[in-house]
């Protein structure tokens, strides 16, 4: 498919058919969640190594991309017009700093520096209350179905309609673009509309063509999706894998390899550990048949 220039109709954008579900604002997500991973790996190997000015300047560099994430989460919360996506969205980034203010804690207990060690005591307080208040916002504004998505991540999906093919890297319980995105991506045809489930997907390179003014990903509502596993088996069967249906092909996409560590047995994506806490799911490994194991957490 040939990606053509956006036009503009009646106040909305328009887009070539097959890709009008492009997401700027989903593609700003993923992109400072890698961000985000990076700079803190970058962090651990400068405290590994006790080079503390480096990871003074890797902290510098990680606010001012977590600066720029909070601004993006307000955005998405004033398209919903309810702080959920952002209180959901803080969680991951307590979860991080408290893990860093935990490790320097540690370090300087070893390092007998007990002056400093107080002071990341009293922050890891601090920043405990803190993300309890917003866990109890969010639960507080959370309207969704307690059973949540019906895709997870990694799942591979098709999407019914324009036939591109995807993999699930996160979702939101409810629409939170913009009108405008709204209107060009045709939500107001879907049956559900904007109150279901928005899956962030990394859709496969060869169904859309690379242009570097265009975001790769996709940003769609759960009813517009279908995998093998959801559709209705023949009587007695089991439901079938992609593996089984579409072969174990890999996906194409330049974010794939950052946040996923592999296929597993029935053709879908492990997340990367960072990702699953992201969403507070666990890890869910599926082996080939003949292979030993089972489901279970990774070390």
């Amino acid at each position: 498919m040939n990606a053509t220039p956006e036009a503009s109709e009646g106040g909305a954008t328009v887009r070539p058919v097959g890709e009008r579900e492009r997401s700027q604002l989903v593609n700003e997500e993923v992109v400072y969640f890698i961000f985000q991973l990076d700079l803190d790996t970058q962090l651990q190997r400068c405290l590994n190594y006790e080079a503390y000015e480096a990871a003074q300047e890797v902290r510098k560099k990680r606010q001012r991309v977590d600066e720029a994430v909070q601004s993006m989460k307000e955005r998405k919360a004033r398209n919903t017009g309810a702080p959920v996506a952002v209180q959901r969205l803080a969680g991951a980034d307590y979860a991080a700093e408290l893990l860093r203010l935990r490790t320097e804690m540690q370090r300087a207990v070893e390092a007998e520096d007990y002056g400093s060690a107080a002071k990341y005591r009293d922050l890891l307080k601090e920043l405990e209350t803190e993300a309890k208040k917003a866990a109890a916002l969010a639960a507080e504004w959370d309207t969704t179905s307690p059973n949540g998505p019906v895709l997870r991540l990694g799942q591979r999906v098709l999407h019914k309609q324009l036939g591109y093919r995807g993999v699930v890297v996160g979702w939101d319980m409810r629409c939170c673009e913009s009108e405008e995105w709204i209107a060009a991506a045709r939500v107001g045809e879907c049956g559900r509309g904007i109150g279901q489930p928005f899956y962030h997907l990394l859709v496969d390179a060869r169904d859309w063509e690379y242009d570097p003014h265009l975001p790769p990903v996709a940003y769609v509502p759960e009813e517009l999706l279908t995998s093998p596993e959801l559709e209705p088996p023949a009587e007695g069967a089991k439901p079938k894998s992609w593996a089984e249906v579409y072969g174990t092909d890999p996906l194409q996409h330049p974010y794939l390899y950052i946040l996923f560590l592999g296929l597993d047995g029935r053709g879908d994506y492990v997340p990367c550990r960072q990702l699953r806490d992201r969403y507070n799911v666990q890890r869910r490994d599926v082996y080939k048949p003949g292979q030993e194991g089972g489901e279970g957490e990774d070390e």
